[in-house]
């Protein structure tokens, strides 16, 4: 209620709505009486020849039945295309990710390119199966995906769309679509081919592409994308998207905790990719392991205050939380960033714990001191109970200010992105610790009363304690698709 109150005074009066007698807004330029006398700046009143009229009915008839409903019964005789075109835009456009914002600048501008607008139905489609398990769309969305593949291959034999955004941003959501509808259990370089090849795209763009919003956001997108694609695939990342980092270094606000992260994670991609080849001694794992880790974790402890979290102690037990407390974030986005953060970590230091365990493993005296296995474990430990104070405010509890009964379209996308975070805890945390039962406990929660079913799959892969691969379970999950 406090929020409410503060986000009530900070709006002019000319712009509230005020039903008593003698609160009426006088009109007065260039300022309101009501402001005035209230000490308040007012900001005015729209310019009537500013206001453009569109007539979207059909996708604002979606929007308000996706934020009222989460399921596809209320949506009446719209068609399937508009269906999930709005279910899409609710989310990826102007809802709770945003991711691609961008297209509803380039809509308002001028009409869609054919090619993107066909690439905007065929990811919608996928999105819309994904969300609501529509055979109907399943099936359209794969015969739209071939389709816009085709135009977006002709679109790039035309020198005049080949480094347009729209051409671009046709690639990056191809591969969002790739992400939705790929449920291999392992990874590969395939998951690569359309981000690499948006990547050659931004080789042949003009540097002006870095001069406006579209463009510093499509390459933006691009870069997190690639990344995220590469750990994934566990494959190196690419020189060319480091240098293009490095020029967006100069018009973003690299302040910014995630953009930050990224920067750890493409070490420790590095970093995977050495042991892989070969190239590193076993002390040198746990040197640079230990590196990161310490880097990691003070990424952590600098966070802005806007992205620290608020404890939360119990009056009684739930059987949402794990232990006797809680942690509220300020959004799902900073949710996110810091179990990547916790999650990353734990991976690392059970890098640390599983090569120092090697019969033949030898300390290396002037550059790694000895470690206690014991203290790895309590780290790890004490990660993995982070990443499960970070879900009762999602999944919900008795304490929590998400109550139990409200399932929309946003919760379910929160629940989803801890599965794998929570995957993670429960395999790698000590087996004293309760954590994997209680996990186990929330995946069963959420595929039985959100309808996640994923959630189940992953609890069924901790039941059986085959310590499937991680990265595999990502992959599995489509977590590509939602993680960036």
């Amino acid at each position: 209620m406090q929020e409410e109150k503060t986000s009530r005074k900070s709006t002019p009066l000319c712009q509230q709505d005020l039903p008593l007698k003698g609160n009426k807004c006088d009109l007065k330029r260039d300022s309101c009486g009501q402001c005035i006398r209230a000490g308040l700046t007012c900001s005015g009143y729209r310019n009537p020849n500013e206001l453009r009229i569109r007539d979207e009915t059909n996708l604002v008839k979606v929007k308000v039945l996706v934020s009222k409903a989460g399921t596809i019964s209320r949506f009446g005789d719209v068609s399937i295309e508009e269906k999930s075109r709005g279910v899409f835009y609710s989310h990826y456009v102007h809802g709770v990710a945003r991711s691609y914002d961008v297209i509803e600048l380039l809509r308002k501008a001028a009409p869609l390119d054919t090619h993107l607008d066909t690439s905007i139905t065929a990811v919608s489609l996928a999105f819309f199966h994904f969300r609501f398990f529509s055979l109907a769309a399943s099936n359209l969305a794969s015969t739209t995906y071939l389709s816009a593949l085709k135009l977006v291959n002709t679109a790039l034999q035309n020198p005049k769309t080949l480094s347009s955004d729209s051409t671009l941003l046709a690639v990056l959501l191809l591969d969002l679509f790739e992400k939705i509808t790929n449920n291999n259990p392992v990874p590969s370089a395939l998951c690569l081919s359309h981000v690499n090849g948006a990547l050659a795209l931004v080789k042949l763009r003009d540097s002006i592409q870095f001069q406006t919003y579209i463009g510093r956001r499509l390459s933006f997108r691009l870069t997190s994308c690639l990344v995220i694609s590469c750990v994934a695939a566990n494959a190196t990342v690419p020189r060319a998207l480091k240098n293009l980092r490095t020029e967006l270094e100069y018009s973003l606000n690299v302040a910014d905790p995630k953009w930050n992260l990224t920067d750890w994670i493409i070490k420790t991609t590095d970093f995977r990719g050495a042991i892989r080849n070969g190239s590193l001694s076993d002390p040198d794992i746990v040197l640079q392991a230990t590196l990161l880790d310490n880097g990691l974790a003070s990424l952590s402890a600098d966070m802005p205050v806007a992205w620290l979290s608020q404890r939360k102690y119990l009056q009684r037990p739930s059987k949402r939380v794990f232990g006797q407390f809680y942690d509220l974030y300020p959004d799902y986005n900073v949710t996110q960033t810091h179990n990547v953060i916790r999650l990353t970590r734990i991976m690392l230091n059970d890098t640390i714990r599983s090569t120092c365990r090697k019969a033949s493993f030898e300390y290396n005296t002037t550059d790694v001191e000895p470690i206690s296995l014991s203290f790895i474990d309590s780290i790890i430990d004490d990660l993995a109970r982070e990443i499960c104070s970070s879900g009762p405010q999602l999944i919900g509890s008795e304490d929590s200010p998400t109550p139990q009964e409200t399932v929309s379209s946003a919760r379910t996308f929160f629940c989803y992105t801890l599965l794998f975070p929570f995957y993670v805890a429960a395999l790698y945390a000590s087996s004293n610790s309760m954590i994997k039962d209680w996990v186990i406990c929330q995946m069963r929660f959420m595929s039985a009363e959100l309808d996640i079913r994923n959630a189940g799959t992953v609890a069924e892969m901790l039941e059986k304690g085959d310590r499937t691969d991680p990265w595999s379970v990502y992959a599995m999950l489509g977590s590509y698709a939602f993680a960036a």
